[in-house]
């Protein structure tokens, strides 16, 4: 935890919202199932009561003075916002090799399940949170794999919504294109709860027996063959399958098997990557050019929000500001990786009046939109399902976070002991480290995607 309110003041407001709760039944009005419910969010959310810090020297003690959307919208409905998780720092933008989870306010977040293993990225501390049950609920947010990563590798239930449900302002940005907050919870039901309240709109999120998965249509993305050589993702790959083939289909869904991430997807009359002869050829560029959009977003938008802070004792103000800041003081790098080399490359950018700012974007989301929802209209398919087997993601998760679908992290079991896992980032693959279930719905399916994945979340436990 990056910070934790005083205990007289978090008593006190439960205090005020119990007479509120007697008043309202009282009377026979509704009330939100979040109401007096501790609630921990992540530190670039800003709160008008704590400092917003991203967990960074820079902005210690910094004081938004303000309620981001999400933040005004859970007070609201009478949660009781008791702290700010610790998080990568300024959400891994200040250098390529920090570890995932560092930052120099709150040190490193450890995993849930396994202190030595990876905790997953920059919302690890609010999955941990989750995990620890160090509250009801908490909330990420994510820009690429944020929200989903920590979740699969602390064992809780992850939600990134369709872009645009959530609203984004008041955090911090890495990307004002792709960035949103989401709930990260304990199960299925306590997300939708969440993202009732965060969402726009009037969504009844929490009936979650309002779509049954019985005859809908879930595509695979696992590439078996390969996988199952792999010594880290064997069981991983075996556990899946054995569930989508067995489990999944007793439910009564139609699974269609067979490697939906195709290179039969390039259309020969394409306007982009058009140097791309296969389909994971274009990984690498599409993530490059992702990269560069982000940096010129993080540029401009980074001094936008500290603009409107009331209060920043270190008195920096924009990203120049922020990289002196750093230069004149080395405490607040990582001391592994001394050096704020993302942060750089962002500031040598020409933000968003770069004149290549705005063809990478049009090409990354009129490429990933074109390819993924011809994924899901090619087989008529109602969602997709995959797993994550070792650092790198499926492409589907990439094309589908660029293209703004809403995705849900489901546990599905935990790493068993033994001595052949590799290394990443410094951390080990390590026993007892969680893998999920990956459910990838279509742009505003979110209340359908839910109702699945409580399903599956019933079957799953009936089985442990």
């Amino acid at each position: 935890m990056l910070f934790v309110k005083d205990i007289e003041l978090l008593l006190s407001e439960a205090a005020s919202l119990d007479k509120e709760r007697e008043c309202l039944l009282s009377s026979k009005e509704n009330l939100s199932t979040l109401h007096g419910i501790p609630v921990i969010i992540k530190d670039n959310i800003c709160t008008s009561d704590m400092p917003t810090t991203v967990g960074a020297l820079a902005l210690k003690g910094a004081e938004s003075g303000f309620d981001a959307e999400i933040a005004r919208r859970l007070r609201s409905a009478g949660a009781i916002i008791i702290g700010k998780a610790n998080m990568h720092e300024f959400s891994g933008l200040a250098d390529k090799n920090i570890p995932d989870g560092w930052s120099c306010l709150g040190g490193q977040v450890l995993n849930a399940n396994s202190g030595s293993a990876h905790p997953g990225m920059s919302s690890s501390g609010s999955a941990c949170a989750a995990a620890l049950g160090l509250a009801a609920a908490t909330i990420g947010t994510e820009t690429t794999w944020s929200i989903i990563s920590p979740s699969m590798h602390q064992s809780v239930v992850g939600f990134r919504p369709t872009r645009g449900l959530c609203s984004n302002s008041g955090i911090v940005p890495i990307s004002t294109t792709f960035d949103t907050p989401g709930p990260i919870c304990r199960s299925v039901e306590d997300v939708a709860a969440m993202l009732e309240v965060i969402s726009k709109g009037n969504n009844n999120f929490c009936e979650l027996g309002a779509f049954k998965i019985e005859g809908a249509r879930a595509g695979t993305t696992l590439n078996h063959g390969s996988e199952l050589n792999s010594k880290d993702s064997a069981h991983v790959v075996r556990h899946f399958t054995s569930f989508v083939f067995g489990k999944l289909r007793d439910l009564g869904c139609v699974v269609v098997y067979g490697d939906v991430v195709s290179d039969k997807l390039l259309s020969s009359d394409r306007t982009f990557y058009k140097h791309c002869s296969t389909i994971g050829e274009v990984g690498n560029p599409l993530l490059q050019d992702h990269y560069f959009v982000n940096s010129c977003e993080f540029k401009d938008g980074i001094g936008e929000i500290l603009s409107k802070f009331a209060q920043i004792p270190s008195g920096v103000h924009d990203l120049k500001s922020l990289i002196e800041f750093n230069e004149q003081h080395p405490d607040a790098l990582d001391p592994l990786t001394p050096t704020q080399k993302i942060m750089l490359e962002c500031s040598g950018t020409g933000g968003l009046a770069d004149p290549n700012y705005r063809p990478y974007l049009d090409r990354l989301l009129t490429f990933s939109e074109d390819i993924v929802s011809r994924i899901f209209s090619s087989d008529n398919l109602d969602f997709l399902i995959t797993s994550v087997t070792g650092p790198e993601w499926p492409l589907i998760y990439e094309l589908a976070m660029l293209s703004g679908y809403p995705t849900i992290s489901i546990p599905l079991g935990k790493h068993p002991s033994s001595s052949s896992y590799s290394a990443y980032k410094n951390f080990t693959n390590h026993p007892g480290v969680g893998y999920s279930l990956i459910l990838i719905g279509k742009p505003g399916d979110d209340h359908k995607l839910l109702c699945y994945a409580k399903q599956i979340e019933d079957i799953l436990k009936t089985n442990q």
